[in-house]
């Protein structure tokens, strides 16, 4: 009974203690959980901003990079355009050759890639709507059979347009379809038109080269609306050639009389004698 008592106080006694000491441990333990989590996120930042830094930086460098690459690019377009144009004074004439031949062979390159997809186009526009296209298309899905069961993907039109003998007799069906469409072809009617107006032009020169017979008259303005009226000064000229027409023909009528300038004047040798004369016998 003693023993048990003992045992009661002794337990009773160190509860207090055992109350602290769970206390002190649980605060220490929360303290540590706090610290690690603490830790944690320090630790992720960091390694997040460990790594968005150098990554910050190679995209600013990157950046760079392309708009000096960019830069580079358009000062050599622009120098090459100076060069083909002759802008420039200081490129030399071997720089300008060589720049405008390269120019013209990428032009020749251009064309001949745009004839070739375009010819392509049309024959692939041709076996799909046109009848006569899709007869071409079922005649030749036998050769095609093999090569559409390899894959499900297959166009076999877009295959036969790339073919050079397949384009060549689409083109002759256009041009059978073209002949008896003449307004279409574009080209033609163009070079009529041309070569009317060209006509035209001709035929304007050779009558602005060829001489006119009438003169207006001489001494009076040029523009419209200043100086004499044109029918009034011919009907002066008419007047002025009849006057003279008149003179001369009273010249013919009085033999003996001069017209000095154009009006009927009697010279002194051959003036009339008086009447004191003529009673006196004398001529």
């Amino acid at each position: 009974m003693a023993q048990s008592l003992e045992l009661n106080i002794k337990t009773t006694s160190d509860v207090p203690q055992a109350m602290d000491k769970a206390k002190t441990a649980t605060t220490s333990f929360g303290k540590q959980v706090g610290d690690i989590q603490k830790k944690f996120s320090t630790a992720f930042k960091d390694v997040f901003l460990s790594f968005l830094g150098p990554m910050a930086l190679v995209g600013i460098a990157m950046n760079q990079i392309g708009n000096l690459i960019e830069e580079n690019m358009r000062k050599r377009e622009e120098a090459n355009k100076a060069a083909i144009d002759g802008t420039n004074e200081l490129i030399s004439a071997e720089d300008r050759y060589w720049a405008r031949k390269m120019q013209r062979e990428k032009q020749t390159r251009e064309t001949k890639e745009q004839a070739k997809l375009s010819r392509q186009e049309v024959t692939l526009s041709f076996l799909e709507s046109d009848p006569r296209g899709k007869a071409i298309l079922e005649r030749s899905m036998v050769d095609l059979l093999p090569i559409s069961m390899l894959s499900s993907t297959f166009n076999p039109a877009g295959y036969l347009s790339r073919n050079k003998e397949i384009q060549d007799e689409v083109q002759k069906m256009l041009a059978a379809d073209l002949a008896k469409n003449p307004e279409l072809n574009l080209e033609a009617v163009s070079a009529k038109k041309k070569a009317e107006e060209d006509a035209a032009k001709a035929r304007q020169k050779e009558l602005d080269k060829a001489p006119t017979s009438f003169k207006g008259p001489e001494g009076f303005s040029n523009v419209v609306g200043v100086g004499a009226n044109p029918v009034i000064e011919a009907m002066t000229a008419q007047l002025e050639e009849q006057r003279k027409q008149t003179a001369l023909l009273e010249r013919m009528a009085n033999a003996g009389f001069t017209s000095a300038d154009g009006w009927l004047t009697a010279p002194a040798s051959t003036a009339a004698p008086s009447r004191a004369a003529l009673l006196g016998g004398r001529r």
